[in-house]
C-alpha cells in the first residue's frame, strides 16, 4: 500500500510538472519572412544633424533632469557623450540611410511599410521596389488637403497604406471631428489607416512639438471613430502605449483593430516592456492581432535589435512569432506573399 502511494504521488508531480509551460521550448527564433509595419522615409538630418547617437533602450540614455538646464541642451550634451550600452550612429547621407536600411530589410528577409511624403518615397522605392509598401505619411493641419485631392495623390502614386497618422504630435486627437473627411476616404478607397498614439521623445514637448501631449496616446480616443466607420482597417502605431488595459479593451470591443510594436520595445527596458506591455497583450489573448514594427528612424541597426528583442521573449512560442512578425501583418494587410 505504501509502494501504490509514493506511485501516486510521483505521477501527481510529473503531471504538474508536465502541466507547467516550458519556456525553454520558446527559445527558437523566427528565421522566416518578415513584414515591417513601420518604417519611415526619413532625410538623413530629420532627427538633427548627423551622426547622431542613439541608446538602447532610449529612456536610459539620460535618466534625470533639473529644469534650471533646458532639456535641448541636455540631449545635445548626452549625444556629444553617450554613455550607454548598444549605441549606434545614424548615417550621415540619404544615400547611405536608404542603403544601410535596404540591407537590414535584405539580410532579414523583410517587406516594410514604408511611411514618407509624396516627394521623398520615390527615392527610397526605387532602392529596392520589391521590399517596400508605400505608405502616405499624414498629419493634420500640415497635410489638410481637399479630399479629391488626397485622392489622386493615393492614385498616382499606389499608395496602400495611410499613416503614420501623427496628429499627436500637434496636439489634435484621433477623434478630432476635422479627420472625418479622411476616414471616411480610406473607407471607400478600402485603404488601411496606420495612426500613431504613444510615446515620442523623451520631453517631445521641449523637442519642437509643443503640442504633443501624452492624454492623446489613449485608445479610448478612437471608440467614436471605429463606431461611425465599422469599414474602416486600422493599425495602433506604437500600440496606444503605455494604455494597455484601455488597448485591450479596445482590442476586445472592435475586432478590426490591430497594433504594431513600433519602437516600444527599444524604448524601455526588456524586461519591462516584456511583463508589461507584450505578455500582457498576448495573454490577453491578442497575439493574432500585434504586428512588428521597427520605427527605425535614422537609424538602420534598430531593424536587427527589434527583431533579437521579440525573437528573446521567453514567453513566446514560435508559432507566436511568426504571428508577430508575419501572419498578422499579412492578414491586416490582405497581402498574398509567398513565404
Amino acid at each position: 500500500m505504501k509502494n501504490y502511494f509514493l506511485l501516486i504521488i510521483f505521477y501527481l508531480m510529473q503531471t504538474a510538472v508536465i502541466g507547467q509551460p516550458d519556456e525553454s521550448k520558446n527559445n527558437v527564433p523566427y528565421t522566416g519572412p518578415i513584414i515591417d509595419m513601420h518604417l519611415h522615409a526619413y532625410h538623413a538630418d530629420a532627427n538633427g544633424p548627423p551622426p547622431l547617437p542613439f541608446c538602447v533602450p532610449i529612456s536610459t540614455m539620460i535618466q534625470h533632469f533639473d529644469p534650471k538646464d533646458t532639456w535641448m541642451e541636455v540631449v545635445m550634451k548626452a549625444s556629444e557623450n553617450p554613455n550607454c550600452e548598444g549605441l549606434l550612429l545614424s548615417p550621415e547621407t540619404d544615400e547611405e540611410l536608404i542603403k544601410q536600411t535596404v540591407g537590414q530589410l535584405q539580410k532579414h528577409n523583410i517587406t516594410a511599410v514604408l511611411s514618407g511624403e509624396v516627394d521623398f518615397l520615390p527615392d527610397w522605392l526605387k532602392a529596392a521596389p520589391n521590399r517596400f509598401i508605400p505608405s502616405l505619411k499624414f498629419s493634420l493641419p500640415a497635410d489638410e488637403m481637399p479630399i479629391d485631392s488626397l485622392e489622386a495623390i493615393i492614385k498616382a502614386n499606389n499608395i496602400k497604406v495611410i499613416g503614420e497618422i501623427g496628429n499627436q504630435y500637434h496636439g489634435i486627437a484621433a477623434n478630432d471631428p476635422g479627420m472625418d473627411k479622411y476616414w471616411e476616404l480610406a473607407v471607400k478607397l478600402d485603404i488601411p489607416v496606420a495612426v500613431h498614439l504613444g510615446s515620442g521623445p523623451p520631453g517631445a514637448p521641449y523637442l519642437g512639438f509643443p503640442n504633443y501631449r501624452v492624454k492623446f496616446s489613449n485608445p479610448l480616443q478612437l471608440e467614436e471613430v471605429l463606431n461611425k466607420y465599422s469599414g474602416l482597417r486600422m493599425s495602433v502605431m506604437h500600440y496606444g502605449e503605455p494604455f494597455i488595459d484601455e488597448m485591450i479593451a479596445m482590442m476586445y470591443t472592435y475586432p478590426q483593430l490591430y497594433v504594431d510594436l513600433g519602437g516600444i520595445m527599444w524604448t524601455y527596458p526588456k524586461a519591462y516592456f516584456y511583463e508589461y506591455h507584450l505578455k500582457k497583450m498576448v495573454l490577453a489573448g491578442y497575439g493574432k492581432r500585434i504586428m512588428f514594427g521597427s520605427d527605425s528612424m535614422n537609424w538602420p541597426g534598430l531593424i536587427g535589435k527589434s527583431i533579437d528583442i521579440i525573437n528573446e521573449a521567453p514567453f513566446l512560442s514560435l508559432a507566436q512569432k511568426e504571428d508577430i512578425f508575419y501572419n498578422n501583418a499579412a492578414r491586416f494587410l490582405r497581402l498574398e506573399i509567398k513565404k
